[in-house]
């Protein structure tokens, strides 16, 4: 699972280059555009179901693990297909271009297959997940090879978001093959509502707080779309790409650590809290000296990179890379929610993110275009990931570690000129 994270990562970042070569910021600016409006919708077609799958197949056994599938797949398709109605409704009603609502509609459609990918988490119980990774791999690196060939020869909008509305699509049709082809339990099931029912009962707040997160992460598109321009738009896009590809490694970091912080929790409190202040401290460090780096360099990468049509990116990734200092602390205080079980503040802390940006980007983006929704994003970040753990009582201790992160650079910066003056 990590190698093909890494793969389609780069493979990723690689398509995003080429189409915004090809496209140019205009038609690029468009794409991401409606990309950013279906992953709006996402959340539905998981419902907050995915760790509950999981969760719920190993509880039950091989005796009803298949209700649990069919059961949660079944209500993930009501929920996808209610948020492709949303962009549909949302193409026609908000007086999109005609290319832009084909291709809204087309991909909306497309993700329908996403309900299907919470039969990962079915992998994932059983330590399967060879198999799920064999099928997803697969579908992501056809559909960027035809992508890449597709605007070679023609910049249809259309064209290329039926592509990314084909590849949505298989991977749900992989997924539904690997699990007839390898599921355990035979014995066809049908539908049991009133287990659905308990389960969107145990969901409801990982859906809110799933809702919450991608709209704070991806309203700045959209809003800058309806703002200022789609051209605006694919700057933006670039900027973001270049600044969210760093996000994994943070992720990856604190993972690796988690299990240990775990054990130090129930063995050792006093080792626990030194060891999470120095997992903060070096993730820390480490987004501090990207930020520096990138902003050194980030004109010409993207010059480089995308050509000189998408220089005007480089400012706002110089401004949007600071957000990573918000992000790779956030990674740690969200395995201390689960560690000190306190996922109803994940909630909070995402619902106080998106009102900050949505707030910000109202006032700044009108006046600053893409600088103000980037000078936005770093706000809310700040505010969801950081400051807004200091509002409650419970969440107060892992502020605290944040900020005497924060406060570790002055320190070091005092001890070096001591040292030169010496």
């Amino acid at each position: 699972m990590m190698a093909e994270k890494v793969i389609t990562m780069g493979v990723n970042l690689f398509v995003t280059l080429w189409l915004a070569r090809k496209l140019g910021p205009e038609t690029f600016g468009s794409l991401s555009y409606v990309l950013a409006v279906v992953a709006i919708v996402t959340p539905l077609s998981a419902l907050g179901l995915n760790a509950l799958i999981t969760r719920e197949v190993v509880k039950h056994g091989p005796a009803t693990e298949h209700k649990v599938v069919v059961t949660a797949t079944t209500l993930r398709v009501i929920g996808a297909a209610l948020g492709a109605l949303l962009c549909i409704l949302y193409a026609i009603f908000w007086q999109h271009p005609k290319s832009e609502m084909l291709a809204l509609t087309v991909i909306s459609v497309g993700a329908l297959g996403m309900a299907f990918n919470g039969i990962e988490y079915w992998f994932q119980a059983h330590s399967k997940a060879k198999w799920m990774v064999q099928a997803r791999l697969t579908i992501v690196l056809v559909a960027a090879l035809a992508k890449c060939i597709a605007v070679y020869f023609s910049t249809s909008l259309l064209l290329v978001a039926s592509i990314f509305a084909a590849e949505f699509a298989l991977i749900g049709v992989g997924f539904i093959v690997q699990y007839t082809r390898k599921r355990f339990c035979t014995q066809p099931t049908s539908i049991d509502w009133s287990y659905g029912k308990q389960l969107i009962g145990q969901s409801k707040w990982l859906l809110l707080s799933s809702l919450a997160a991608v709209i704070y992460l991806k309203i700045d598109q959209v809003m800058l779309a309806n703002l200022v321009s789609r051209q605006e738009v694919g700057f933006y896009a670039v900027a973001v790409r270049l600044s969210e590809v760093w996000y994994f490694f943070a992720e990856a970091i604190v993972v690796s650590f988690f299990p240990m912080l775990l054990r130090l929790k129930g063995e050792n409190i006093q080792e626990y809290r030194k060891r999470l202040q120095q997992l903060s401290d070096a993730l820390l460090f480490i987004a501090v000296v990207l930020a520096v780096v990138v902003g050194f360099i980030a004109t010409p990468v993207i010059n480089l990179l995308f050509g000189s049509d998408y220089l005007p990116a480089a400012n706002l990734l110089t401004i949007h890379i600071w957000a990573a200092c918000f992000v790779f602390m956030r990674a740690v205080a969200s395995k201390w929610l689960i560690a000190e079980d306190l996922l109803p503040y994940s909630l909070v802390s995402h619902g106080i993110g998106m009102v900050i940006n949505v707030g910000l980007n109202l006032w700044l983006i009108p006046i600053y275009g893409g600088v103000g929704a980037a000078l936005a994003t770093v706000i809310s970040y700040a505010g969801a990931g950081f400051i807004g753990f200091f509002i409650f009582t419970s969440t107060r201790p892992i502020a605290w570690v944040m900020l005497r992160s924060i406060f570790v650079f002055p320190t070091l910066g005092r001890r070096y000129w001591h040292s030169q003056k010496e």
